[in-house]
């Protein structure tokens, strides 16, 4: 059996979920307050990206002691980005190393593949992989603190390159010539390569107690993209399942993902009239270069706009949709559907203006500057979405909502 934790995940979560449901591998979805209540049993926990912090306040002092206990009595644990995160000295402790911040926040900014080098020296990595450079995915990673002394810490990847897709913010970095390049940096400072990521830790493993921990700063649960070698991070994963859960999955990667096009078995007049709305606003935003495909999965964003809110909504919804309508989904759901509906009427009317007024800001920075005050599209969108890191705002209840059907 294999648990996942589910606070402040957002579309990570939703990724989990797909590559665990589509190997058969049993499993159960877990808030941090069940933990804290119920303990943990099973082989496996896997806690997907997102706020570490946020999981971290979830699980409590009672659910965190839970976690170190599970490992400590053999469990594992494997925690991607928001997840490894979690699990180091100033989170779980499962890891004695600490997060190391980047001073350079346009560092930060990175999604897409980078080529990694692998160790090859470690029954952790797939054999196929061993000591070989493997196309590993992040989406905006934070990085770890590597002590200078060796330690019981053992590193199974490190960032080597930027991969084909990799994208700065914004920006896809294969399509900037070396040579502008290197001329932002002399004439601007600006270093767009990720050169903080270089040659540093991806992937790390250890023992805790009886039990052992696999941290990756890699999305391994990623689905295999348009380009060669982009599902060298979901064999990882499924040797990783076969190795600490048993026999299985018989496959050799990850399948494909495309939300809108996950079957519907719920058919609830109000989930799908919200689904249309959300396709809307999707297109309207695109429509307006604001929003802008990355993948079958995922639609980028332009600097500012709150697309992982726009992609965590998607997915909820688009999940929530495609799982079997049981007695208790449709239990809860009565207690929360009027609310929704009015929530979600609130958030297409706010959301729809924003998008509109945003673009009109961009066309009035050369301009006009300042005719459409900066402050009041960010009280706007701090009441729709949240911070950027933290979430919050109406789309946040709306997760929510939807996260407790899920």
């Amino acid at each position: 059996m294999i648990t996942i934790l589910w606070d402040a995940s957002h579309i990570w979560g939703y990724l989990l979920l797909h590559a665990v449901r589509s190997t058969g591998v049993p499993y159960r979805v877990l808030k941090g307050l069940d933990i804290a209540q119920t303990g943990l049993s099973g082989k496996m926990l896997m806690v997907p990206g997102g706020s570490a912090r946020r999981k971290a306040e979830a699980l409590g002092t009672a659910g965190a002691e839970a976690v170190r206990r599970f490992v400590r009595d053999g469990g594992r644990y494997v925690g991607f980005c928001g997840g490894a995160g979690l699990a180091l000295s100033d989170g779980l402790g499962l890891c004695p190393w600490k997060r190391d911040g980047m001073t350079d926040r346009l560092q930060h900014l990175v999604s897409g593949h980078l080529r990694c080098a692998l160790a090859g020296d470690s029954g952790l990595v797939p054999p196929a992989l061993a000591g070989k450079t493997a196309l590993l995915p992040v989406w905006w990673p934070g990085r770890f603190c590597e002590p200078s002394e060796p330690d019981a810490v053992t590193v199974l990847a490190r960032y080597a390159a930027p991969g084909p897709d990799l994208y700065v913010a914004d920006m896809p970095f294969s399509s900037m010539p070396a040579d502008i390049l290197a001329e932002w940096q002399n004439m601007y400072g600006v270093m767009l390569r990720p050169s903080l990521l270089d040659g540093r830790p991806c992937a790390v493993a250890g023992d805790y107690g009886k039990g052992s921990w696999l941290l990756s700063y890699s999305h391994l649960e990623t689905p295999p993209g348009d380009f060669e070698g982009s599902e060298q991070a979901g064999s990882w994963l499924l040797h990783m399942l076969r190795l600490w859960c048993g026999p299985g999955p018989d496959m050799d990667t990850l399948p494909a993902l495309d939300f809108d096009a996950l079957p519907v078995l719920w058919d609830d007049d109000i989930l799908l009239a919200c689904r249309r709305l959300l396709r809307q606003l999707l297109r309207l935003a695109e429509d307006l270069g604001l929003l802008f495909p990355r993948n079958s999965w995922l639609l980028g964003w332009r600097s500012g706009v709150p697309g992982a809110q726009f992609n965590s909504l998607n997915a909820a919804l688009c999940t929530t949709l495609s799982l079997p309508a049981d007695d208790r989904r449709i239990q809860l759901w009565k207690t929360r559907r009027s609310d929704f509906e009015k929530a979600f009427s609130l958030f297409f009317q706010g959301a729809r203006s924003w998008l509109l007024a945003r673009r009109l800001a961009d066309t009035l920075a050369d301009s006009a500057p300042g005719m459409l005050p900066r402050e009041l599209l960010v009280d706007q969108r701090r009441a729709l979405f949240g911070s950027p890191m933290f979430g919050g705002g109406l789309s946040e209840q709306l997760l929510d909502t939807l996260e407790e059907l899920v």
